[in-house]
């Protein structure tokens, strides 16, 4: 936990953030009652902290003292933690989004006035039906209808588990939308073989690469081949960068490179490809262009979802360009709409409600879980 109050230059320093406590392992908590054990000193100290608060004899702006409330707000974490701790079913469930009430079957549906909204009245609801079945087949049927589990946080009178969870930009918009366009649409993906030999340069779908269902589009696009590869690679080593942006690898998208970070991913598809590809691509050929077009759509909703600052006119360029890179996508990859991608077309509401994507963001959590990794134990509980 970190306090929004401070400044972002201060909130994330390891002596303002709060270490509640640290699961063991080896498993991650059941999704049923597990998480709540875990999380239900958090949820007393809050409820005292909003009752009644807490009196500090002197601070350093108040001599005389001072009474101090706190509240939870935002729940950051990856997906599949803020599904469990929010009390929501995970992205294969019937209702897969915490936010709409769109099915996991009318996944593709892409117009947003047939989603429906969740509201925090029927969450909270369903989650108290849920707790109070007799027996756990009754639970689990009653989960199969609505997706919706009960969390301890609802005990917080003031949280709205709708609105307050929220999609987190560095997997969603960097580990998600970005690796997922390059890797799985693209086909550049760390099991290439370098050695494969492709027929000209340009972009194919990884579906169309992997079962070669239409050869003039094998021939005219696969990032997946060694002259495009050494294309980037080339450029990559070219490019010359402010000394405050961490270069990417240079032989990125080839089999022996293995991961990259989300920082990485960012700097690659924002920076990188964008230079490399538009003279690439741009006066090649009418389906390069359509190709082009549709992925500086993609960028462009990253770079806004990145900015340090926005207003209601950059949000509603966002809601555009996010729109149109799915549809477009989808007619010129043949895709089916993944739960990452439609959660990207809520993030809007997140924009709205808490301001740019930074301050709620994993970044701050991952370094704390790296430095929890970093410390030296004897593996052994209580010893």
């Amino acid at each position: 936990m970190y306090c929004l109050n401070l400044p972002p230059h201060l909130r994330y320093r390891p002596e303002n953030i709060y270490l509640v406590g640290v699961i063991p392992g080896p498993g991650k908590p059941k999704t049923d009652w597990e998480i709540n054990h875990f999380l239900r000193p958090l949820v007393d100290e809050l409820l005292q902290l909003w009752n009644s608060g807490i009196y500090y004899s002197r601070t350093s702006k108040y001599v005389g003292g001072r009474l101090v409330r706190c509240v939870l707000v935002p729940l950051v974490c990856d997906l599949p933690a803020a599904r469990q701790v929010g009390g929501f079913g995970s992205y294969s469930a019937a209702y897969f989004c915490h936010m709409c009430n769109l099915r996991k079957e009318d996944m593709d549906e892409l117009d947003t006035e047939k989603w429906g909204t969740r509201t925090c009245e029927d969450h909270r609801e369903a989650a108290e039906a849920w707790k109070d079945m007799p027996s756990v087949a009754k639970r689990k049927s009653a989960f199969k209808l609505n997706s919706t589990r009960w969390s301890t946080l609802l005990d917080l009178p003031y949280w709205d588990p709708i609105q307050f969870t929220v999609i987190d930009s560095m997997h969603n918009h960097y580990l998600g939308l970005l690796q997922d366009h390059c890797r799985e649409i693209w086909g550049m993906n760390t099991e290439v073989d370098e050695e494969h030999q492709g027929d000209e340069e340009g972009l194919q779908p990884a579906a169309t690469y992997e079962t070669a269902a239409s050869e003039t589009a094998t021939s005219e696009s696969a990032m997946s081949d060694i002259k495009t590869l050494k294309h980037i690679h080339t450029h990559l080593r070219d490019t010359e960068l402010p000394s405050w942006v961490n270069p990417v690898p240079t032989n990125v998208g080839a089999k022996s490179r293995g991961k990259l970070s989300a920082d990485q991913w960012h700097v690659f598809c924002v920076v990188n490809l964008p230079i490399i590809l538009i003279p690439l691509w741009y006066h090649k050929s009418q389906l390069h262009r359509e190709r082009l077009d549709n992925y500086m759509d993609l960028a462009t909703e990253v770079v806004i979802g990145s900015l340090l600052e926005t207003s209601e006119p950059v949000i509603k360029i966002y809601e555009e360009v996010a729109l149109r890179y799915l549809h477009s996508a989808k007619r010129l990859y043949n895709i089916s709409i993944t739960p990452n991608q439609h959660n990207s077309l809520h993030i809007p509401a997140v924009l709205r409600l808490f301001g740019p994507l930074h301050a709620v963001r994993t970044f701050f959590s991952e370094r704390m879980n790296l430095d929890l990794q970093s410390e030296n134990t004897n593996m052994k509980f209580g010893a």
